[in-house]
């Protein structure tokens, strides 16, 4: 019970505060398996994930998608601003590949070099960020081939009457023509759409115009040619 109030007082003071979100939100408060989730990584490691190529996870969370990064990964860097997903993480590094680190970062700058990842995958972290224009921009600054970001499609009965998401720890969702936007204004790279459609728990078809039952957009930006 006082956990549960604990978290009620923090989902509103991260609503009032989006730039202090990383000191009232952790993945751990609520952890589980999302579906969507897993497919996004499954796709963006079928598609855009060559074998022995390094990879960058950008907010892993609870960390099962380093798991299936590291299929084909040889060589995978995570990182999150949440202290307690970080420490949890730790407990992952036995089944990545030898070298791969997990660290905590400030949600502003990467602490990479420019060109240092073949793939950057970004899975439900972007409705999350307050500057996700900056974020966009040093993941990009950080690849060498693509970034993959996956972020809920905002649908109807996951939004309030008065636009907002639901869900309390979004700050925001987009339609796929609103995230094209952004990512234009953001970076102007190329970008090849994909659409995760089907029921909450899956399974999930990919697509590549959003439709009725699209759950999650999942744009891929080419970084380089």
């Amino acid at each position: 019970m006082k956990h549960s109030h604990r978290l009620r007082i923090r989902k509103w003071l991260a609503r009032r505060h989006p730039d202090l979100f990383s000191r009232f939100y952790s993945t751990l408060d609520d952890p589980q398996v999302v579906p969507v989730q897993e497919a996004a990584y499954q796709m963006a490691s079928d598609r855009y994930l060559g074998a022995g190529e390094r990879v960058l996870d950008v907010g892993f969370g609870l960390g099962y998608g380093l798991e299936i990064l590291a299929n084909r990964a040889s060589h995978i860097d995570g990182v999150d601003i949440d202290r307690l997903a970080v420490e949890r993480g730790q407990q992952l590094l036995a089944r990545l590949p030898a070298g791969s680190i997990l660290q905590l970062y400030d949600g502003k700058s990467l602490p990479f070099p420019e060109r240092a990842f073949d793939l950057v995958t970004c899975i439900d972290v972007l409705e999350h960020v307050p500057d996700y224009q900056g974020l966009l921009r040093e993941m990009v600054r950080v690849s060498r081939g693509y970034v993959v970001v996956s972020t809920p499609n905002r649908r109807p009965e996951n939004t309030r009457p008065d636009g907002r998401p639901r869900n309390p720890w979004h700050l925001r969702e987009w339609q796929a023509p609103e995230l094209a936007a952004v990512l234009q204004q953001a970076t102007d790279l190329p970008v090849t759409w994909h659409f995760l459609d089907g029921p909450w728990q899956g399974p999930f078809e990919i697509a590549s115009q959003p439709g009725e039952h699209t759950q999650a957009l999942v744009p891929a930006i080419r970084v380089q040619p």
